[in-house]
């Protein structure tokens, strides 16, 4: 078994016009190699949210939208180890605004990859949207100590540990 996985130079052409945002031209050639590579993950995934970005305002109910969260679960059963798909899909549903659908690809991802730390990310931040002050702030902690990195992107914490009751508005922490 090899140690890397062969590239497709045709895959990885459709992927860089994807990257470049010419995401037509994109979906041109990742039609064309799913049409013989059915069950490719990775193509699966960016036709999936190539078809997202064709949207200039993406809707739950629109055709594409529809087609692109199918591309997406389809990647995910193609090969159930691998975070991409529903970490990508996260994200969709995310930007849907579909916030509870969104934790759920965010879990899947992460029941894959548990140090997925952009995952991790944004379940914390959907948490905080939602109200869930305790859940925010735990998966906060976990982000971070993924990557310290990160801690600009969590400005919010302290409001959150505020709020859970962790944290007094001087600032000392709560001791339970």
């Amino acid at each position: 078994m090899p140690l890397f996985k062969r590239r497709n130079k045709e895959y990885d052409e459709a992927a860089l016009l994807l990257a470049e945002g010419k995401t037509s031209e994109a979906i041109e050639k990742l039609e064309q190699f799913l049409s013989r590579n059915p069950n490719h993950t990775h193509a699966l995934t960016s036709m999936g949210v190539g078809l997202m970005q064709l949207q200039e305002t993406p809707d739950p109910s629109s055709a594409l939208t529809k087609k692109a969260l199918e591309y997406l679960d389809r990647a995910a059963e193609s090969d159930p180890k691998d975070a991409v798909p529903p970490f990508n899909k996260g994200v969709c549903l995310r930007n849907l605004g579909m916030l509870e659908e969104a934790l759920e690809s965010f879990q899947s991802a992460l029941e894959r990859e548990e140090r997925l730390t952009l995952a991790l990310l944004h379940t914390a931040e959907i948490n905080y949207e939602l109200e869930r002050w305790q859940d925010a702030v735990d998966y906060a902690r976990l982000t971070l100590v993924r990557d310290p990195g990160l801690e600009n992107s969590l400005s919010w914490v302290v409001n959150a540990m505020k709020k859970a009751g962790l944290l007094e508005d001087d600032g000392n922490q709560i001791q339970k």
